[in-house]
């Protein structure tokens, strides 16, 4: 008698590597999902911070300012979140003068501006131009 087909073995076998080649497929994808997410974090942080200077420059007398005040007055794109293309990232800009630059407080390079951002995963905050870390305020409203 002539059989022809696959045994049920080989079936289990077939099976089990398949899950094996997607479980590292999907371990590998989150990893690039994540890696991606964050570099799309630093590049709102800069993208707001390099609107928030040019703000700055053209109305000098003004010392903080919203995402969505920079977008409305054409500053910048709507800051969509990584995780959630559906909702967007709200924060602020402070434009602050270090203790140590009284020199000239009319050269915009002398100030620092703190980015808040909050999105779907949280809250992140940096410090430009050095991109130092700093505490994200409470009152950020999502």
């Amino acid at each position: 008698m002539n059989k022809k087909g696959f045994t049920m073995v080989e079936l289990l076998g077939t099976i089990v590597i398949l899950g094996i080649l997607m479980s590292v497929a999907i371990a590998a994808y989150s990893t690039i999902r994540e890696r991606s997410a964050k570099k799309t974090y630093n590049l709102l942080h800069k993208g707001v911070a390099d609107a928030a200077e040019n703000y700055f420059l053209d109305v000098p007398g003004d010392d903080n300012i919203t995402v969505d005040d920079l977008v409305e007055q054409d500053y910048l794109e709507p800051a969509n979140d990584p995780w959630d293309p559906d909702k967007k990232c709200v924060g602020r800009v402070t434009k602050e003068l270090p203790a140590g630059n009284k020199k000239n407080e009319d050269s915009i390079d002398l100030y620092t501006f703190k980015v808040e951002l909050k999105c779907t995963r949280g809250c992140t905050c940096l410090v430009y131009p050095d991109k130092n870390a700093c505490e994200c305020g409470a009152d950020l409203k999502n």
